[in-house]
């Protein structure tokens, strides 16, 4: 039912002229559809971000109209097709919360409606105990979907699923297990679970239930304690003993080896403890971002482009390939560092997130309208030693640069109107 009433509201005439019009927005925003957006849209302000907003809602609302499978979720793009993941897949949330943020920014029905079917056949998964997971599947939809709706049903689903991901914390070694069975690890813990612990502290504001608040922040210091090396990069994977609750293993299986500085999981951890910091307002998560953020921008290869190579220290770099994936987790960290008043220098991280939407912006890493069907980023890498995403678009990507774009917007209109 909700198929047929997703097909019959794309329909309607009010959507296939918005889409039109976003079109003719689009171009009249750039000279062609992969310009630069940032150097040449005019004069500083918001009206040079709203042209990569308009591109991005119009590769989208025509990739809806002509899909309709709520239960398929985009992952990536492959070898000239769409590749798509279950709603059990981690990346599940990203594609409804591209919809819901869409819809935030221009308020169409068209993203919407579909922004509500995507997510209501993700609600299921809120039951999911097997997984960290669980975190971005709900918190990246459903969460967003219910700041936009106030819908009960959004509502209930966020406490199941912050339910469900406290219950993988045992007191032994006092943080959230990550996976099951993972390549015979005990009790691993991976650096992108710090920022699936929103959720958890979503689930406090609404209900008052401080579990939630003690488990993210406990998870977070285990995180700040073992995951980060003395010069604040940081290890993908902790493995513990659950007995004792001691380090038995850290390294990494996306990274180049257990040494090397893996640029996604850097993202994560300047992410997560952003996040954190803004959720507790405990300094010592700030101190941890921006000395991680310190690390990042010591490395002249990140300098030079503001796109990291999928792992900084890899041996063949400069030569490497660059992961536009961490770049735009990246760009969304360091705008909400820069918003924070007891940072020292907002400025610097302000600018630095402006560098890299800039970077993103170009045509090396921004398709055109007839490039990689709807995503928007490009040159991304998921698991380099695994060969598998290497060198694509990812849908996390379109996701964290989105929402820096939006962040972005936000900081200048709040600039402007001071």
């Amino acid at each position: 039912m909700r198929a047929k009433l997703f097909t019959d509201t794309l329909k309607k005439s009010r959507d296939l002229i918005w889409v039109g019009m976003a079109v003719i927005l689009l171009h009249a925003g750039c000279r062609n559809t992969r310009d630069v957006v940032f150097e040449h849209a005019g004069p500083a302000g918001p009206p040079r971000v709203d042209s990569l907003l308009n591109h991005f809602a119009v590769k989208y609302a025509e990739f809806l109209g002509s899909f309709t499978d709520t239960v398929q979720f985009p992952r990536s793009f492959d070898q000239d097709r769409i590749v798509f993941t279950t709603s059990s897949g981690w990346t599940s949330g990203f594609f409804p919360g591209i919809l819901w943020n869409l819809y935030r920014y221009n308020g169409d029905a068209l993203f919407l409606n579909a922004a509500r079917s995507w997510t209501h056949s993700l609600l299921t998964e809120s039951d999911n105990v097997s997984t960290h997971d669980v975190g971005f599947i709900i918190n990246s939809s459903v969460g967003l979907g219910y700041i936009a709706t106030d819908d009960k049903i959004f509502r209930e689903s966020l406490l199941r699923a912050a339910e469900s991901l406290a219950s993988r914390y045992h007191d032994q070694p006092g943080c959230i297990k990550s996976l099951d069975d993972f390549n015979g690890y005990a009790y691993p813990v991976l650096i992108d679970n710090l920022v699936n612990l929103e959720i958890l502290f979503r689930a406090w504001k609404i209900s008052g239930n401080e579990a939630y608040y003690q488990i993210a922040y406990a998870h977070a210091l285990k995180t700040m304690e073992n995951h980060l090396r003395k010069d604040f990069s940081v290890y993908q994977l902790v493995d513990y003993d659950t007995e004792s609750g001691a380090v038995v293993f850290r390294g990494t299986f996306q990274g180049y080896d257990t040494a090397s500085n893996w640029s996604r999981g850097q993202a994560w951890g300047i992410y997560g403890f952003s996040m954190a910091f803004r959720e507790t307002r405990d300094r010592i998560f700030l101190d941890q971002a921006e000395r991680m953020a310190e690390f990042l921008l010591k490395n002249p290869y990140f300098m030079d482009g503001y796109v990291p190579f999928w792992d900084m220290t890899a041996p063949k770099v400069p030569h490497e390939l660059r992961d536009a994936s961490s770049a735009a987790i990246l760009a969304s960290a360091f705008m909400e560092l820069s918003t924070f008043p007891e940072v020292e220098d907002q400025a610097k991280y302000f600018k630095t997130g402006e560098n890299i939407l800039k970077a993103l912006s170009k045509p090396q890493y921004c398709s055109g309208v007839n490039e990689n069907e709807f995503f928007v980023v490009k040159h991304c890498v998921g698991n380099y030693p695994g060969n598998s995403e290497v060198d694509v678009p990812l849908i996390y990507a379109d996701y964290y640069f989105l929402e820096a774009l939006l962040k972005y917007r936000g900081i200048l209109n709040h600039q402007e109107n001071e």
